[in-house]
């Protein structure tokens, strides 16, 4: 009897709790109003995937703003939340605390679209996503044209093989009663008749078979870049593909000959080495007449003092003249 009590308040405090927690489902750029059901003049929290969105003290109003990023599209006033032009990085646990109570809001931005495009050729193969995010696992229900027909598969994602006329048209997914959203698509073919344009006598396009070619003859390193294919169709429709070309490597010759200001780039590289080899000789030239004269002045120092040397009186020597001694006799 114990246990029975047990856990039927077990399953009640979880049914309380999934209670106060509200689900959203919402387009990219809607906007979302959440309510924190707080009395009057409650001091409030709300937060983001629990960072810090507004600290609203009650008495007073005052806001005091957080890092989450929600703030730059947020207006609150306490009790309720709104944020404006929804993105997919929105998604998310919005909870407001008051009082010691809490209340959880889930949010979860939608958004459809086809790849590789909406614009499919015939026969080949394509993706449609309703991805729900944060929210993978959420089952959908597509409706598929020409008159809304129910899809088979109920996941976000769902494959398109070898599309027709027949899938051409508007897919609806069906995230809940209230919200739905559709996306267009576009099957086109090729025309069998063949065609042959010439652009600037670079390119050879031809049109056979469902086969498109784009030759390049004479391929120069100018040539490196994003080649963009795109087809427009009636209606409006267009369809476009690109890719990179690497160009031919220039040999030594094509880089000297190329021109540069109207000459070409050998003779700039001539007449930069000549001005190279010119100030080298300028500057040698210049170091050589300045070392010259720093020795003619040292040996003119030099002479000066050998002659002033040679001026200078010798040292003065006196003569005694000779004494006879005591035994000396005339």
């Amino acid at each position: 009897m114990a246990t029975c009590k047990i856990l039927f308040f077990l399953f009640l405090a979880l049914y309380i709790s999934c209670g106060k927690c509200d689900v959203f489902y919402k387009r990219v750029g809607d906007e979302v109003s959440m309510n924190c059901g707080a009395p009057s003049n409650s001091d409030t929290e709300w937060k983001f995937d629990n960072v810090l969105i507004f600290n609203v003290k009650g008495k007073t109003g005052a806001k005091l703003k957080g890092p989450s990023h929600i703030v730059l599209k947020a207006s609150t006033n306490g009790e309720n939340l709104k944020v404006s032009r929804l993105g997919t990085r929105d998604s998310g646990n919005y909870i407001c605390s008051y009082s010691g109570s809490v209340k959880e809001h889930n949010v979860y931005v939608v958004s459809v679209f086809a790849k590789p495009g909406p614009v499919l050729v015939q026969s080949s193969n394509a993706e449609l996503h309703c991805d729900i995010t944060g929210n993978s696992n959420t089952q959908v229900q597509w409706l598929r044209p020409p008159n809304g027909q129910k899809h088979n598969e109920k996941s976000q994602v769902i494959q398109l093989k070898s599309v027709t006329s027949k899938d051409a048209g508007q897919w609806t997914c069906q995230v809940k009663d209230d919200l739905t959203l559709s996306v267009t698509l576009t099957v086109v073919g090729w025309c069998y008749s063949v065609v042959v344009i010439h652009y600037e006598c670079f390119f050879f396009i031809t049109i056979i078979l469902h086969i498109t070619c784009c030759q390049i003859i004479h391929v120069q390193h100018r040539d490196a870049g994003k080649f963009v294919c795109t087809v427009e169709f009636e209606g409006g429709a267009s369809l476009s593909v690109f890719t990179k070309g690497k160009g031919k490597t220039p040999s030594v010759k094509e880089i000297l000959t190329k021109n540069v200001y109207g000459i070409e780039l050998w003779v700039w590289i001539a007449v930069g080495a000549s001005s190279v080899v010119l100030i080298g000789l300028i500057v040698v030239t210049v170091l050589v007449r300045q070392r010259n004269k720093r020795m003619k002045v040292r040996d003119r120092k030099e002479e000066k003092l050998d002659q002033g040397v040679r001026s200078l009186p010798g040292p003065r020597q006196e003569h005694y003249p000779r004494t006879a001694g005591p035994n000396h006799t005339n």
